[in-house]
C-alpha cells in the first residue's frame, strides 16, 4: 500500500473511531454503555490500522531505519519517564507564561469517564495512543515527508495533535507530540512512541484514579 493511501484509510477509521460517540448517542443504546461501546469502536480501530500499516510499503519512510527489538523496547519504556518529566515542566511553563489552568481538562474528562465506565480505559491506555501513533508519527509525518523537510512535518503532525485534543493545552500536547516523533525517527520503529505514549497514558491515569479526586 502506498503512503498516500494509508493516509486516506488510516485517517478515515480513525476520525470513524474518534467520532463514534455521537453516532452511539443517535442508536437506541442505554447511554451508560456508549462508553463502553466507543472503547470498543477504539479497538477496532486499532487493530484495524495497525493492519493498513503492515501492507504499507516502508520506501523512503522514517521506518526504513533498522533498529534491535531490545533498543526500541528500553527506549520506549525509558520515554515513559522522560514524557511525564517533560510533561511536568511544560504544564509549569503554560502556567507562568500563559495562566493556563493546573491539569488537563481533557484528562480529567476521561477519568471521570473511566470511574464510570472502567472497560474505557482500554480505548485511553491502549487503543486511542496506537491510533494516534500511526495516525500522526507514521502517517501524517511521511506523507508530508514526500513534499516538506521532516522537522516541518512533524511540527504540523504535532499542532494537529494538539488541537485535536481540544483543552487548549497546545504547547504541552504540541510538544508531547514532537516528543513521540523524537523517539520514533531515533529508532525507525513506530512500537518506540507507541510504549512511550501508551505507558504515559497509563501512568497519569492511575496517578488520577488513585491520588487525585
Amino acid at each position: 500500500m502506498s503512503l498516500n493511501k494509508n493516509m486516506l484509510w488510516t485517517a478515515f477509521f480513525f476520525l470513524s473511531a474518534l467520532m463514534s460517540p455521537n453516532l452511539f448517542a443517535l442508536l437506541p443504546v442505554p447511554k451508560a454503555q456508549i462508553p463502553n461501546l466507543t472503547a470498543g469502536a477504539y479497538i477496532v480501530g486499532a487493530v484495524v490500522i495497525t493492519g493498513i500499516y503492515l501492507k504499507t510499503s516502508k520506501i523512503h519512510t522514517l521506518s526504513e531505519k533498522r533498529t534491535s527489538w531490545g533498543k526500541v523496547i528500553g527506549i520506549g519504556l525509558l520515554g515513559i519517564l522522560l514524557s511525564w518529566f517533560l510533561q511536568t515542566i511544560i504544564m509549569l511553563v503554560e502556567i507562568q507564561l500563559f495562566n493556563q489552568p493546573v491539569g488537563s481538562q481533557n484528562t480529567a474528562d476521561v477519568t471521570d469517564l473511566i470511574k464510570k465506565a472502567p472497560f474505557f480505559m482500554i480505548a485511553v491506555t491502549i487503543a486511542g495512543p496506537i491510533m494516534e501513533e500511526y495516525v500522526f508519527r507514521f502517517s501524517l509525518i511521511n506523507f508530508l515527508n514526500q513534499k516538506l523537510p521532516t522537522i516541518l512535518s512533524a511540527l504540523i503532525s504535532s499542532l494537529i495533535f494538539a488541537v485535536l485534543h481540544g483543552d487548549g493545552h497546545y504547547l504541552l500536547y504540541g510538544g508531547l507530540g514532537l516528543f513521540f516523533y523524537y523517539l520514533y525517527q531515533k529508532t525507525g520503529s513506530i512500537l518506540t512512541s507507541i510504549i512511550t505514549h501508551a505507558g504515559m497514558n497509563t501512568l497519569v491515569v492511575i496517578v488520577r484514579l488513585l491520588f487525585i479526586k
